[in-house]
């Protein structure tokens, strides 16, 4: 049959006899990082494990098409021929990280339930994580050395009390959206993200901030990390957004401990080392690590 009057092979379904695979290191290092990242694109797993898009999605597909992993599309597009593809954890990739790996995964099939609101943001925070990662690999004397994402950090949270506008106490839930922690020449440093899509009012931000204030200064912080270095960097929509929430946190009494930048200033070429974040209380643009 001429190519032309081929049918396309469908990207959302599986052959029936794929050709066998043998599973190298790479190849379990991909699968760690779908389960440890929850959703990654192909872009994404070309960046951290191959030199071209095109190995990647040769590779990413043999592993989906025996089981490793799983496809999800973005609900937002209808053509699931040309939608990017977003790779998450299926039940042999599982079984085999707990049997070559020794990490313990509670499989069930809502670690392959995910919503276009969660993709988004998980995805935006996927793309940071990422920023930070390579950004580590490529230059001496820094390393990440943990990440923890939202559903952990959910697991088990502080509350503080803070007082609202009204001059009513309340408390409130603490839970970041990462916490991290990296190794750089100046030592080690400790960070909570929040990534911010323009849907949180100011108000509400402005609280949370508070909350940040004060779970720092009762040293209720301290005591479960175990340091005193933190600082809050929340990742914005765009500058208007970023100029709008630094004002908030400098309104609240929020200070040089709250930094801030866009998604798309965040790469990994700035995040470390260039000045791309905004500092509350000071003017001038900052690197990260200087």
């Amino acid at each position: 049959m001429p190519s032309d009057q081929r049918q396309r092979a469908r990207r959302d379904e599986r052959v029936p006899d794929p050709p066998s695979i043998r599973l190298t290191e790479r190849d379990l290092d991909v699968i760690q990082a779908v389960y440890e990242y929850r959703v990654l694109t192909t872009q994404h797993l070309q960046a951290l494990f191959f030199p071209s898009v095109h190995r990647a999605y040769e590779r990413l597909s043999a592993l989906y098409q025996h089981g490793f992993l799983d496809r999800r599309f973005l609900g937002v597009y209808i053509d699931k021929m040309n939608t990017p593809i977003l790779y998450v954890l299926d039940k042999r990739g599982a079984e085999v990280l707990q049997a070559q790996r020794g990490i313990e995964v509670e499989w069930s099939s809502s670690l392959k339930q995910v919503s276009t609101q969660f993709l988004e943001h998980g995805l935006a925070i996927n793309q940071v994580r990422i920023a930070f990662t390579l950004a580590c690999r490529a230059q001496a004397g820094f390393g990440l050395v943990q990440w923890r994402g939202e559903n952990d950090l959910k697991a088990d949270y502080d509350r503080v009390t803070i007082r609202t506008a009204t001059g009513r106490s309340e408390t409130v839930s603490l839970i970041p959206d990462s916490y991290f922690v990296l190794n750089t020449p100046l030592g080690v440093a400790h960070f909570f993200l929040e990534l911010d899509r323009g849907s949180m009012a100011t108000k509400r931000f402005g609280q949370k901030v508070a909350a940040y204030i004060q779970y720092y200064r009762s040293g209720v912080y301290q005591q479960r990390y175990q340091t005193k270095s933190l600082r809050v960097l929340t990742v914005t929509i765009s500058p208007t957004r970023l100029d709008n929430l630094k004002r908030v946190t400098e309104g609240v009494g929020g200070e040089q401990r709250f930094w801030f930048t866009t998604l798309d200033t965040l790469t990994t070429a700035t995040v470390l080392r260039h000045p791309i974040w905004q500092v509350a209380t000071l003017t001038a643009p900052q690197a990260l690590i200087n």
